[in-house]
C-alpha cells in the first residue's frame, strides 16, 4: 500500500511538473530572453510641441481644427514581437483625446448579418510620435491627407476601427480633408544607454 502511494505522488508531481514546463516554460523563457536584450538607444529630447491646422469641408460647409501635438517620452516598453523599444505618449494641448471631424451615435450598423445600434467616429491621425520626434525608422512617413480614420462601436461591445480612403470618406460622411500643415519633425539624437 505504501509502495502503490509513493509511486501514485511521485507520478502526480511528475505531471504537475511536466504540466508547468509545457504552458509556462515558454513564457519563462520568453520573458528572460526579452529582459536579457540591450535596451534600445534613449532619446536626447524627451518632449515636444507640434502646432498644426487642419482644413476640411463636412456637408460644404468648410471647417479648421487648430490644435498643438504633445509627444512624451514614456520610457520603455517590451513585447514578444520587436523585444525592448521606445515608448511614447501622445496628446492634445486642447484635451481631445483625437482630431474629431465627426462623431455620430445611434446609426444603425450590420455586424454579424444583423443589424445593430453603431457609434460612429471619424477622425484624422496626425501620425506616430516616432515621426515627430525624429525617430530615424520613421523618416520617409507621409501624413495619411486625405485619408482619414474611422472608429465604429457596436451595442454588444464589439468594435471595428480602419483607415477610410479619400473617395469613401466623401460618399459616406460627405467629409472632404483639404489641408493638413504642421510643425516639421524634430532632429532628435538617440544615445546608447545601459542595459
Amino acid at each position: 500500500m505504501k509502495k502503490i502511494l509513493i509511486i501514485v505522488t511521485v507520478w502526480g508531481c511528475f505531471l504537475s511538473l511536466a504540466t508547468f514546463a509545457v504552458f509556462n516554460l515558454p513564457w519563462l523563457l520568453l520573458y528572460v530572453g526579452i529582459n536579457s536584450l540591450p535596451n534600445p538607444p534613449q532619446p536626447s529630447i524627451t518632449y515636444g510641441e507640434f502646432p498644426f491646422k487642419l482644413v476640411y469641408e463636412i456637408d460644404g460647409k468648410q471647417r479648421v481644427i487648430e490644435d498643438t501635438l504633445i509627444c512624451e517620452y514614456d520610457g520603455l516598453g517590451k513585447n514578444e514581437g520587436i523585444g525592448k523599444y521606445i515608448k511614447w505618449k501622445k496628446s492634445y494641448a486642447s484635451g481631445n483625446s483625437q482630431v474629431l471631424l465627426l462623431n455620430a451615435n445611434n446609426v444603425k450598423g450590420i455586424m454579424y448579418g444583423k443589424e445593430e445600434v453603431v457609434n460612429q467616429e471619424v477622425y484624422y491621425d496626425p501620425g506616430p510620435s516616432e515621426y515627430y520626434m525624429g525617430d530615424d525608422e520613421y523618416k520617409g512617413y507621409e501624413p495619411s491627407i486625405p485619408d482619414a480614420s474611422f472608429l465604429e462601436k457596436y451595442s454588444q461591445g464589439r468594435s471595428v476601427s480602419g483607415v477610410i480612403n479619400a473617395n469613401e470618406l466623401l460618399e459616406k460622411f460627405h467629409i472632404k480633408l483639404i489641408s493638413w500643415e504642421s510643425s516639421p519633425p524634430i532632429k532628435n539624437t538617440f544615445i546608447e544607454s545601459e542595459k
